[in-house]
């Protein structure tokens, strides 16, 4: 007898189906892993398959997750890309293009988050401190 199936909680991430990241109505079932470990998932609605990671920088990943967090986490710590590779063991490429991913998935983050975040006064009041500091004239 099949049990019940438990909540998933990721949505379709196919941009031309009626339920690209809508929650309610979905129908989505877990599909299996791929290579690296990575969950798979099928809607019903669309017919396309999905892993978990997609729109994430482990995306089309070959590395464990484990091992890309350990890259993370020495990314901030600057660490060297090759002290990097040499504790982890792999090559300083494969370092620099976690790094790269990393940075890039961390930026299009910070734009998406803070795009309309107002100014408090204490930015203002630097602000204005800076302006009045760079507009005295020299002795």
């Amino acid at each position: 007898m099949v049990g019940k199936r438990g909540p998933i909680n990721i949505t379709c991430q196919n941009p031309d189906c009626s339920f690209f990241q809508i929650e309610e109505g979905k129908d989505i079932t877990k599909n299996g892993h791929n290579t690296t470990g990575n969950q798979q998932y099928h809607c019903h609605h669309c017919g396309q398959y999905f892993i978990e990671t997609r729109n994430t920088p482990l995306y089309h990943s070959r590395l464990p997750r484990s091992e890309v967090l350990l890259i993370a986490k020495h990314a901030v710590e600057k660490t060297s890309i090759r002290g990097v590779s040499r504790i982890i063991d792999h090559h300083r490429d494969t370092i620099s293009r976690y790094y790269h991913l990393i940075g890039d998935h961390a930026e299009i983050l910070n734009d998406h988050n803070i795009c309309d975040v107002p100014a408090g006064d204490c930015e203002m009041d630097e602000i204005r401190e800076f302006i009045q500091k760079k507009q005295k004239s020299p002795k």
